[in-house]
């Protein structure tokens, strides 16, 4: 490929992401890459996403189907997606090709929708192997990650800004969850979007930095600080699987009635795996409570005081 840039990005899965892009939405990249702390590179990949704008398509060194933009033709298929003009998948070759909008991603608000939109590629990946991107923050203490998830207007956020600053507050909107080499639970912040689109925030996010993934909160309202096992193995996945169902409602309002179906069945199914092994609480939290002293009791070795 011919491309004006290229990036790369390590999951703790083991799996290498080359993220390429010709000359006409080279920018675009490059802030993309910004966000999410890339570094240049990516000769040595396991997967690719080639970008590139309408304009300069035909500079992909990409198979001749999907420069002739046939459809359905030697394993290749045409999708369109929501901030994505064109994207062409493979059934069995990890390289994806994504046709962006020049003038879209001009636009202020709807670059960092094309942005959103071509994460889901990994967020495929991720459930195709046993995880999934999760609507949680992360933070990190004694080398452990936690996440504390919740439904809207629960106070999220708030509990996220909240922590101490021994806590390492890794993201508060999205986070991806994969399988290491060992079968673990690995976790990756992932930038909240939101702060671009509507603040104009210039934050940026480590994406690549992963931590063991050794609880999650759902958090609660309350009028005390309590974290409370949930013991009961069907909440715990139902609980799993609503915090990630969050993220992929999106991409299911414009998805075929039986992928949407086939990845509906694998998010449950990883949700389940996930509850068997990860520890789960109800974090029911005050407003100006010391509600992290709860999650430390139940997740970091009694040995370390803070």
């Amino acid at each position: 490929m011919n491309s004006f840039c290229k990036y790369r990005l390590e999951l703790a899965d083991g799996s290498a992401w080359a993220l390429a892009a010709t000359e006409g939405v080279s920018a675009w990249l490059h802030e993309l890459a910004g966000i999410m702390g890339l570094r240049p590179g990516g000769d040595n990949w396991t997967h690719k996403i080639s970008f590139s704008g309408a304009g300069d398509f035909n500079s992909l060194e990409s198979p001749e189907e999907i420069r002739g933009r046939q459809v359905d033709d030697n394993g290749w298929r045409l999708f369109r997606q929501g901030g994505i003009y064109r994207l062409w998948r493979h059934e069995t070759i990890p390289e994806v090709y994504m046709e962006l909008n020049e003038e879209f991603v001009k636009h202020a608000e709807i670059r960092y929708i094309n942005m959103w939109s071509a994460l889901r590629e990994l967020y495929r990946h991720a459930l195709a192997t046993g995880g999934t991107p999760i609507h949680a923050a992360l933070a990190e203490i004694d080398g452990r990650g936690v996440l504390i998830a919740g439904a809207a207007e629960t106070g999220k956020s708030t509990c996220y800004r909240r922590l101490p600053g021994y806590w390492n507050a890794l993201c508060d909107d999205q986070a991806l969850i994969v399988r290491d080499g060992k079968g673990d639970y690995m976790v990756h912040p992932f930038p909240t979007w939101s702060d671009h689109l509507w603040r104009e925030s210039k934050k940026s996010w480590n994406v690549e930095k992963a931590v063991p993934l050794s609880a999650i909160f759902f958090l609660e309202q309350s009028s005390t600080d309590e974290a409370v096992p949930v013991n009961e193995p069907a909440d715990a996945v139902l609980m799993f699987f609503g915090a990630a169902k969050q993220v992929w409602e999106s991409a299911w309002e414009r998805m075929g009635s039986n992928e949407k179906r086939e990845q509906s069945s694998a998010l449950f199914h990883n949700a389940s795996e996930m509850a068997g092994v990860v520890p789960a609480y109800r974090l029911r939290a005050t407003l100006d409570g010391k509600f992290w002293k709860e999650m430390e009791r139940v997740s970091v070795p009694q040995s370390i005081n803070y």
